[in-house]
């Protein structure tokens, strides 16, 4: 797997990271009790911020290498069906980490204006629930975002 071209990591990233993002806006304000704030800015607001933090995310960190790297410790093929289950084991985690801390740090920290400690707490809180909601978000647009971004891009694309 080679270093993608700028038009295929944009059409990959606006397919995968706005439902990833929308999804963890509100499943956030939905496992935090706040699911009556969801036609609030709010809303667009957190999806705003998880959609450029996992650009920033998908910029920096080899995502490609990790998800096709971490089914291979398992002697599994990454592209069969359980190595894209393996796959994204270790993604997903990484983007619930580092974007659920900075969703949760703006909305109770900045936002609600709580204690340093409570959006940790949140954090902690939503993490299981967030967690199992971005790795069904992630294994349903996976797919689609790459053959999206192989299409635009004139590849053909991988099944």
């Amino acid at each position: 797997m080679g270093k993608p071209s700028l038009k295929f990591f944009i059409v990959f990233n606006l397919v995968m990271n706005i439902p990833m993002a929308l999804g963890m806006s509100i499943g956030g304000m939905i496992f935090s009790g706040n699911a009556d704030k969801l036609m609030s800015p709010a809303l667009l607001l957190n999806t705003v911020i998880g959609f450029a933090v996992a650009v920033v995310i998908n910029m920096f960190v080899p995502i490609p290498l990790i998800a096709m790297g971490f089914p291979k410790l398992f002697k599994v093929d990454p592209e069969s069906v359980p190595g894209r289950f393996l796959g994204n084991v270790p993604v997903v985690f990484i983007f619930v980490i580092i974007i659920g801390l900075i969703m949760n740090f703006v909305n109770v920290q900045i936002f609600a204006g709580a204690a340093f400690p409570a959006f940790l707490f949140a954090f902690i809180g939503t993490f299981i629930p967030m967690y199992v909601l971005c790795y069904v978000i992630a294994m349903i647009f996976i797919p689609i975002a790459q053959g999206t971004a192989a299409k635009a891009d004139g590849q053909v694309a991988e099944q």
